[in-house]
Parts: structure tokens; C-alpha cells; sequence
């Protein structure tokens, strides 16, 4: 009896964890080439509601999702709901900032300030998106660009974040790509999503 109920309860988890992702929104790219263990792709321009907080990469990414999540559930002038889309991401605040688009930069993500982002949802213009309340949530416009991604499954632990991180940037070096930015992480999924079914990437921008 107890296995048939375990065996309902999961049926019902991964169906609500399918279900709660289905119309989401995502960030649209092409994928130009698939290397063994990543694959290059590039991004369309979009806009996006970032905020910089402070913390290590667990707790700058728990305290920037609240803070961009209360802005598109109404802390915004129009108080207007706004869609949730997906991924989120997370980058180093510093070390993004000082990008030398000439030169290769090979820095790990830091443990001090970090950018999290939301896509905003298509059918937004940087003149109609609603104006956070919050004043320390800014829209910004990302352009075109080029990056390398390699996904992973399972839970994002900063232990298996800083290994897939690590195998990017060896598999990058050994194909002589050039490195232009610190590390993006990218989480797709909401927390109660089976392990199994977790998307997750990292990813960084190339020449």
C-alpha cells in the first residue's frame, strides 16, 4: 500500500513540475555548433530586470530572485503582473564589469556581489515595461551575443556548479576558443522540481 502511494505521489510531482513549466517563456538562441560536452550558441537581444546584491552565489541568487519576483508580481508602477520567464541568471557583479573585449578574461565567479536576472517576457519594449518600485532593480537591454554552454541536470550544489565550470573552461581552452566574460549560471526550473528533471547550465561568452 505504502509503495502504491509513493508511487502516485511521484506520478503527481513530476506532472505538477511539468505542468507549472509548459507555457514559460524561454530565451530564444540558435545553436551554431555542438562540440563534444558543449555546444555554442547565439543569443537574440532582450530585455531584462537585473538587480545586484551581495552574498555568496547561494545567497545572492535566494535574495535577488525575491527581489525581481515581487517586481514582476506587482512592485512596479502599473502594478502589473508580469509573466514569469526562464532562465534566471547569475553572474559575478564585479568581474563582469571589467570585461576587456580584446583579451581573454579567465576569472572564476565571486563569492562578493553578483548580478540576477530575469528575461523579460517578448511582448515588452524598454517603453512599455512596467518601472520597478524597487529603485535597485534596473532594465536593461541585452544585446546579440555569443556563448558557450554546457548543461547539467540534478541539483546546482556551488560544489558541482564550480566542477561543470571548470570542465567548460578546460574543454574551451583545448578547442582555442577566447573567453570574453566571467561565469553565467542559468537555473530553469522552480525549486520543487524533481532532480532528474532540472535543467541548469553554465555558460560564458566567447569571441
Amino acid at each position: 500500500m505504502i509503495v502504491i502511494v509513493l508511487i502516485i505521489l511521484g506520478i503527481i510531482w513530476i506532472g505538477y513540475s511539468y505542468l507549472s513549466v509548459r507555457r514559460i517563456e524561454y530565451t530564444k538562441y540558435a545553436v551554431l555548433k555542438k562540440q563534444h560536452g558543449y555546444e555554442i550558441r547565439e543569443y537574440d537581444p532582450f530585455l531584462a530586470a537585473e538587480v545586484v546584491v551581495k552574498g555568496t552565489q547561494k545567497e545572492s541568487l535566494r535574495k535577488g530572485f525575491k527581489i525581481l519576483f515581487d517586481y514582476i508580481s506587482g512592485n512596479n508602477r502599473s502594478q502589473e503582473s508580469i509573466k514569469m520567464t526562464a532562465p534566471v541568471t547569475q553572474q559575478s557583479a564585479e568581474k563582469s564589469e571589467r570585461i576587456a573585449m580584446t583579451a581573454p578574461v579567465m576569472q572564476e565567479q565571486g563569492e562578493d556581489s553578483h548580478i540576477v536576472s530575469f528575461m523579460m517576457p517578448a511582448n515588452y519594449t524598454s517603453d512599455t515595461v512596467p518601472i520597478p518600485m524597487d529603485s535597485s532593480v534596473k532594465i536593461v537591454q541585452k544585446e546579440r551575443k555569443k556563448v558557450a554552454v554546457l548543461r547539467f541536470a540534478g541539483y546546482a550544489t556551488e560544489e558541482k556548479i564550480k566542477k561543470k565550470q571548470a570542465r567548460l573552461k578546460e574543454l574551451l581552452k583545448g578547442d582555442g576558443y577566447q573567453i570574453l566574460s566571467s561565469f553565467q549560471l542559468a537555473l530553469y526550473n522552480p525549486p520543487w522540481t524533481p532532480p532528474f528533471m532540472r535543467r541548469n547550465e553554465v555558460m560564458l561568452l566567447i569571441q
